[in-house]
């Protein structure tokens, strides 16, 4: 069997990822357990667990220059990753960002840098250069301006795009009338609406996404395909590392998604392989 194409279109960092026995109080000092710098981001997470599940993964990103770049491209290299650079020729940096990882409350904080003023490089079509168009796409929300048109007309094309719906960005609006699934967190609000999985649901459902899930950490996941509503129970489990965790969901969804072409049994597969993510230190301990 040929390994779909995916292609994963959003932000992509490197993080370096703190373990500590127990998140440190006001105006101290401590040492970590354990320290890893790796990439991240939610689009660039999906597209590693995509590769290691063995598909074909494209990046649609800014990664540009400054001190950090040349770790992530060495390694979206050695993954396979073909990457488009929206900030290529720029003076644009990848961002750095620090984790904190509570070894305790299995919980993580994120302090990201400030937000870049770069601009960044709007592309307006899928290019014949970058390959075959992929069968499935996904967008994280990040840089929806400069990857919109590719996503429209990978979708023309008869590519099945999905939105990683975090956090409401702008855009989102624009977006979803392509959408063919949008699976979004439970803290996931609609301007001028409380964040409810309900409403959530019915927002995308008004707009005509045929499919819907609204992920709610250790919670049952909430699902809506085309009128049918489902539940997806999570193992419980001794969570070590919930850090990356939905976006290895969204990458092992596109994989299965791909394969499949059925929202619930790949939604099903995706959610079983982030689950067995959080048992280990990173996005890959599931390997």
């Amino acid at each position: 069997m040929n390994a779909a194409r995916a292609l994963f279109a959003g932000r992509t960092t490197l993080d370096a990822v703190y373990s500590l026995d127990h998140f440190p109080v006001e105006d101290t000092k401590v040492f970590a357990r354990g320290l890893r710098v790796v990439p991240g981001g939610p689009a660039a997470n999906a597209a590693i667990t995509h590769a290691l599940l063995g598909g074909k993964a494209a990046l649609m990103t800014a990664v540009g220059g400054g001190p950090w770049a040349g770790l992530v491209r060495g390694e979206l290299d050695r993954l396979a990753i073909d990457l488009t650079d929206l900030a290529e020729g720029t003076g644009y940096e990848t961002p750095l960002t620090t984790v904190l990882l509570d070894a305790t409350e299995a919980t993580r904080t994120i302090v990201n840098p400030p937000r870049s003023t770069t601009e960044l490089i709007r592309r307006m079509a899928w290019d014949s250069n970058w390959g075959e168009i992929p069968s499935v796409a996904l967008s994280d929300g990040f840089h929806l301006n400069e990857t919109m048109p590719v996503l429209a007309s990978c979708r023309e094309a008869g590519t099945m795009l999905v939105l990683d719906g975090g956090s409401w960005k702008p855009g989102t609006d624009e977006i979803a009338r392509l959408l063919t699934a949008a699976i979004c967190s439970e803290r996931f609000s609609v301007p001028g609406r409380p964040p409810h999985p309900d409403s959530t649901i019915a927002w995308f459902a008004d707009r005509g996404v045929p499919h819907v899930a609204v992920t709610r950490g250790g919670k049952p996941i909430l699902g809506w395909d085309r009128g049918h509503r489902f539940e997806i129970e999570i193992a419980r489990i001794d969570a070590l590392d919930t850090l990356g965790a939905g976006d290895v969901l969204h990458g092992a969804f596109c994989f299965h998604f791909a394969r499949l072409q059925d929202f619930e049994p790949a939604l099903r597969l995706a959610a079983d392989l982030a689950t067995r993510s959080c048992r280990g230190l990173g996005i890959r301990a599931w390997t």
